[in-house]
């Protein structure tokens, strides 16, 4: 009989447990990541490295130290800033981050519109992390902060083509 009073106590710790797992490092922030993704690109085509590092995901950052990435993203620096940012989609989506490792993400297709009606859509992923949205780095950009060389510097592995 005593087993019996046991369970209902082991379902209870059972229960949160589960919940204590589901509160660690994804958690789902509240903020659109469209949104998050805008201001993302907003940062960057406007060469604002060292404010868009800060929203960089924790393992990027950590291939791509905050001096290295300022120093090597202003040496080529956006010289065509897009006079509008729309936010197309945003899908789930896995994707590999540099190291090897799979996250889940949203994927924000954020199209650019530049002066004479020239529009490109680019997708930035952004990755849940203790709450709050992190974007991250492609990895051909990953790879090349890894060999510690700038993604820029002539031998860095280009961008993969879009056909």
């Amino acid at each position: 009989m005593r087993r019996l009073g046991l369970l209902p106590v082991l379902a209870v710790l059972a229960v949160i447990a589960v919940l204590a797992a589901g509160c660690g490092g994804s958690a789902s922030p509240k903020d659109d990541p469209g949104a998050f993704a805008s201001k993302v690109v907003g940062l960057i085509v406007h060469n604002k490295y060292s404010a868009v590092w800060e929203d960089l995901h924790p393992i990027d950052q950590g291939v791509a130290p905050f001096g290295e990435y300022v120093g090597c993203e202003t040496r080529n620096p956006v010289i065509a800033v897009p006079r509008s940012v729309k936010v197309m989609s945003v899908n789930d989506e896995s994707v590999g981050i540099g190291n090897g490792k799979f996250l889940d993400s949203k994927a924000v297709d954020v199209r650019l519109g530049f002066a004479g009606g020239f529009k490109v859509t680019h997708t930035v992923h952004v990755v849940a992390d203790h709450g709050k949205w992190k974007w991250i780095i492609p990895s051909w950009r990953f790879r090349d902060y890894k060999a510690d060389r700038c993604p820029t510097d002539p031998g860095s592995s280009p961008p993969p083509t879009q056909s």
